[in-house]
């Protein structure tokens, strides 16, 4: 199955090209805060987690959980007692502290252990991974309720991936389905082999039987670098996975993985390299070629390449081009390039229509000139012996840090009855920035860099009987894309499910919020056209954080922006 093209093409409606930036505003917003009874549990990484996995791993975890299953202000933290603290913010702002569940201590702390998670899956259920290689399933009774039982049970507990292997939890997710209950939860560990570190993504799930929590299957990916986002598609059948790496199943214990690697028996003449704006293709001429049997027919929506009666390139185009623009060039070895102008600005899933096994696309413009290369024997009648083979780099050449990827981030989508990746979204000039919950039985959505602003986007699952993966532009923060990166400080980025402002929170000095919504009262003009308009602004917002500490969690809502550190809680109100 080919792998699809997905686009991320931002819906124009919800762009604001007027909008100018940010105007600093000095009026300080009011906040409450409350101290913990017992500090935040915080693990740092030791001697041997020195990767820039590890670094992320640890530096970034957001120690303040938030119930998306509870509709009000209710947040949970775990303390250096292991337990599980709830802290209620209520409408009289004050702060209401209970420990609802203790987290069973099966081993003792020690070097090379990760951070206690919590992430709840249902209304009545949670998981809980203490850090040292167990997971726990716990009833926590319907939460929603005042009258709820402040204790929760452990209903199943399991050294999960095996002795000496931790995770943190990504994902969780419960699926009902003919009358069986099955959890689905998604862990990251990290595995050192001699040269360098990898990202273990490990699909694990539990099934209930006669009230009876029992692991019913493992799926495990592996893949280098870091894990900017993955998530359990809400079909239950792939992962989303956002990497500067490739993932690929390495273990699935209900389906053997087949090795797709095999010799490619295709017989590729030539390749195309596409931008939004157009598409170069090019192939290779046989020694002593006639730049007059050289042949270029290109309408609107069909494409003819020859050469002495023999056609390399012939069909119907994906999409319409503008063919009054086509221009090709030969070269003097025999390389001939074609550039074909698109009639919209957009990138394609294939060159021609049903797709050409005679065709490859070239993702990166500095492989080209190696590929066809390679490939010039296929479209000549001579075969390339032994002795004519290209000189190779040896990667004893290399450092470590000249290690090629396939390409910059992206973002995919591995199904997990083939283990293979069917849509493909590169994010190379889509910076990615964070992720937020806007739907409570959605997967997390995306914040990508687009220009100046930034989009987010929520990718929901599969259409049934389609190929399509929507991914749909839900709402904009205004010049965020380029405020955020000036902020060389930043750990923590955020917004609200609304999109009203914007957060760049740094670990223990300021706390920058931008609201986008239009300063009516803003006296700054600029001059249109002739005529003095006013300038759409929008307003910076300066907290200093130092008397509280090092920021260890956060969270936006609409009305208000919480901060953890490991002794407050700090709710900003943003009016």
């Amino acid at each position: 199955m080919p792998t699809s093209l997905v686009e991320l093409r931002p819906d124009r409606r919800l762009l604001n090209h007027d909008f100018e930036g940010y105007k600093l505003n000095l009026q300080a917003l009011p906040h409450f805060s409350c101290g913990l009874p017992s500090p935040v549990n915080r693990v740092y990484p030791d001697e041997v987690q020195y990767s820039f996995i590890h670094a992320k791993l640890f530096a970034l975890h957001n120690h303040l959980i938030l119930d998306y299953w509870d509709y009000s202000h209710k947040y949970y933290y775990i303390d250096k007692k292991w337990q599980v603290c709830r802290v209620s913010f209520e409408t009289n702002h004050t702060f209401q502290n209970t420990v609802v569940y203790v987290i069973p201590s099966n081993v003792e702390r020690k070097s090379g252990h990760f951070n206690l998670c919590l992430s709840f899956v249902s209304q009545e259920l949670a998981l809980v991974s203490d850090g040292a290689g167990y997971l726990h399933i716990v009833d926590t009774g319907p939460r929603n309720k005042p009258a709820q039982s402040s204790h929760w049970q452990t209903l199943h507990s399991s050294l999960v991936l095996g002795e000496g292997k931790y995770f943190v939890i990504l994902d969780s997710r419960l699926q009902e389905k003919n009358s069986t209950e099955s959890l689905h939860c998604l862990l990251q560990s990290v595995e050192q082999s001699e040269k360098h570190f990898s990202s273990v993504l490990t699909w694990v799930t539990f099934q209930r039987t006669d009230h009876t929590w029992s692991q019913q299957s493992i799926k495990e990916l592996k893949g280098k670098g870091i894990v900017h986002y993955a998530a359990i598609e809400t079909s239950f059948e792939a992962l989303y996975i956002a990497s500067d790496n490739a993932f690929k199943f390495t273990h699935d214990s209900e389906k053997d993985i087949t090795d797709e690697v095999k010799e490619d028996t295709r017989k590729v003449i030539y390749t195309w390299l596409q931008t939004s704006e157009d598409i170069t293709l090019t192939l290779k001429l046989e020694a002593g070629f006639d730049k007059t049997l050289m042949h270029v027919d290109v309408s609107p929506l069909q494409i003819k390449v020859s050469y002495a009666g023999n056609s390399f390139i012939e069909g119907k185009l994906r999409h319409k081009v503008d063919s009054e623009f086509t221009t090709w060039n030969v070269q003097d070895n025999g390389q001939v390039d074609i550039l074909i102008t698109k009639s919209e600005s957009m990138l394609w899933d294939e060159l021609l229509e049903g797709g050409d096994a005679k065709g490859e696309q070239i993702m990166d413009a500095s492989l080209v000139e190696e590929a066809h290369r390679r490939l010039a024997h296929l479209c000549s009648e001579t075969e390339v012996t032994a002795d004519q083979s290209a000189p190779v780099l040896t990667t004893q050449e290399l450092e470590e840090c000249d290690a090629a990827t396939e390409e910059d981030t992206v973002l995919v989508r591995v199904d997990a009855s083939n283990h293979q990746i069917t849509h493909r979204a590169p994010l190379s000039v889509h910076q990615y920035l964070f992720n937020i919950k806007m739907e409570t039985h959605e997967v997390p959505a995306l914040a990508l860099r687009h220009d100046v602003d930034a989009c987010i986007w929520q990718p929901y699952a599969q259409l049934i009987n389609s190929e399509t993966w929507p991914v749909k532009h839900q709402g904009t923060l205004m010049a965020f894309g380029y405020v955020q990166s000036s902020k060389q400080n930043r750990k923590f980025v955020t917004c609200p499910p609304n999109f009203s402002y914007s957060v760049v929170c740094e670990a223990s000095r300021h706390i920058f919020i931008y609201r986008s919504t239009n300063n009516q009262d803003c006296q700054l003009r600029k001059r249109t056209a002739g005529a003095m308009k006013p300038i759409q602004v929008g307003q910076q917002h300066v907290f200093n954080i130092d008397k509280y500490g090092e920021i260890i969690g956060i969270n936006a809502t609409n009305e208000y922006l919480f901060l953890l550190t490991e002794n407050s809680l700090v709710a900003i109100h943003i009016i």
